[in-house]
């Protein structure tokens, strides 16, 4: 986990009597086409009736929300399936004239979550993949 000062995107801040926020992850990678940063922040929230779930937020796309109740019912049919992960939320997936992939990824370990992702490849100059990135933080339990 980055230093908080040098996050280019935060954790929203817990309001006394309201949701409380819990950084989970950061991750930010740079895209030289574009000359712009990407920055990526999951954290835990949980609203005053202690119900929780984990979002991601993003600097430049849309990120997810992952309800504890549909992760379980997803990681379940992915086990099921023999699959190691799904995809969850915003995702830009590569094509033919574009390199950049961002996923979210949950990892399922017997049926159930077991940790989420944020998977980055962003672009050299020259419009080529760029080396990817990625962190991993355990399902909140």
């Amino acid at each position: 986990m980055s230093n908080k000062s040098t996050q280019l995107i935060e954790t929203p801040a817990s309001v006394p009597g309201g949701a409380t926020y819990q950084q989970l992850a950061y991750a930010a990678a740079y895209d030289a086409v574009l000359n712009c940063d990407y920055a990526f922040v999951a954290y835990k929230e949980t609203d005053s009736n202690g119900d929780w779930r984990v979002r991601i937020k993003s600097s430049q796309t849309a990120g997810g929300v992952f309800e504890p109740a549909m992760m379980t019912s997803n990681a379940r049919s992915t086990g099921a399936q023999g699959k190691p992960w799904f995809q969850w939320g915003y995702s830009f997936d590569p094509s033919a004239s574009d390199a950049r992939i961002i996923q979210f990824r949950v990892h399922v370990q017997d049926g159930q979550p077991s940790e989420i992702e944020i998977f980055i490849q962003l672009r050299k100059f020259d419009g080529t993949a760029d080396a990817p990135k990625s962190v991993k933080f355990p399902w909140p339990a």
